[in-house]
């Protein structure tokens, strides 16, 4: 039995390692090009390109593991089906039960990779990924300080700087930003100085107009001030500079946070015990993919014309999955008291394995085994 065990099990972890290369090289390609294009159009250098997409793997593989154990399983289950060693295994007296166990092994395995993946080494990659956006965020605000020339950072930003002091203030500045449909907003002061934050680069604008044109009604809307702060870094690089959120730290972070301070607002405590238990469920929801997988693959009898409606079969209880997966975490993310809907998803797909390789259990002990 050590032996089976070990031959089930080596497969299924040789598939998953190439389901999942797969998958990630598939997945990072699509991404890598929207990234690629984005960083190269911004002056970023092909090194920069590089240590982002390493920055993302680590999500990716977070994203597409469940999957790799799903299909790595399909794969197995179905070779021993089609090899007629299921068989052999039922002629030996094993039941499915039995059978499962170098599965509930790998299923284990899988569950705790992401529990790693989604506890430490993604929030840490992302925390980093975050603190490098902003940094090339400010870099590319600081480009924008060249004095008497029009620069447009992206095709709907224009932004032009008469003047720099040798104390650093920047005067007469116009800034046109034409990024949000419908609307041309106009900004320009005869001071600004650009400072530094936590979420990025700010220009504060001192002594000057703000005109807003409705491009629809195509009527002008002009608001004279006195100071006025732009996020700077996110009119040019969007989505570089959001400040942190819960996903860019660590289980252990986010625990010592809800203990050391109580205080904290109800939305901030929300996001941080809503992030806990969405990478608790995740893994949870990895085992019962792969046992769903096999126990839905290793009820189908051997047939010359191949397996595709058990393979379809999985294909679409995966799909149900994934979709009331997605309904609990909207579900709860609107409603602060329902965390525990996030576990729902897990909860039937464990009843629906159970009850599948329950009901094949009960097959293969009344029926009569035909030599091999």
């Amino acid at each position: 039995m050590g032996r089976i065990n070990t031959y089930i099990l080596k497969q299924l972890l040789t598939m998953f390692g190439f389901f999942a290369l797969v998958l990630v090289l598939i997945y990072w390609i699509n991404r890598a090009v929207r990234l690629f294009d984005r960083l190269i159009a911004d002056g970023q250098s092909a090194l920069v390109f590089l240590e982002f997409t390493s920055l993302t793997l680590p999500w990716m593989i977070f994203a597409i593991a469940p999957i790799a154990g799903f299909a790595a399983v399909i794969y197995v289950v179905h070779r021993l089906v089609t090899d007629r060693e299921l068989v052999v295994m039922q002629t030996a007296g094993l039941s499915v039960a039995q059978i499962a166990k170098p599965v509930w092994g790998f299923a284990v395995s899988l569950a705790v990779l992401t529990l790693v993946l989604s506890s430490i080494l993604v929030p840490i990659s992302q925390a980093q990924l975050h603190l490098r956006q902003m940094e090339v965020a400010e870099n590319l605000t600081a480009r924008l300080l060249t004095e008497g020339k029009f620069l447009t950072p992206s095709a709907t930003i224009t932004f032009y700087l008469r003047h720099i002091t040798a104390e650093g203030q920047l005067e007469g500045v116009f800034l046109n930003d034409a990024s949000s449909p419908g609307k041309n907003i106009t900004y320009s002061a005869a001071k600004a100085f650009l400072v530094r934050s936590e979420v990025g680069p700010r220009l504060v604008l001192i002594d000057g107009v703000i005109q807003n044109l409705d491009l629809s009604s195509e009527k002008l809307a002009v608001t004279q001030f006195n100071d006025f702060v732009i996020n700077i870094g996110q009119i040019v690089s969007p989505g570089g500079t959001a400040p942190k959120g819960a996903e860019h730290f660590t289980s252990l972070e986010l625990i010592q946070k809800l203990v050391s301070a109580p205080d904290m607002t109800q939305s901030a405590r929300f996001d941080m015990l809503y992030t806990l238990h969405q990478r608790l469920a995740g893994p949870l929801l990895s085992i019962c993919l792969v046992l769903i997988g096999f126990a839905v693959m290793v009820t189908a009898r051997y047939s010359r014309f191949g397996h595709w409606r058990p393979i379809l079969m999985a294909v679409i209880y995966l799909i149900l999955i994934k979709f009331i997966e997605g309904l609990c975490l909207d579900y709860s993310r609107q409603n602060h008291a329902a965390l525990w809907v996030l576990y729902l998803p897990s909860l039937f797909g464990a009843v629906l394995s159970y009850s599948i390789i329950f009901k094949a259990d009960q097959i293969w002990v009344s029926q009569k085994v035909p030599g091999v």
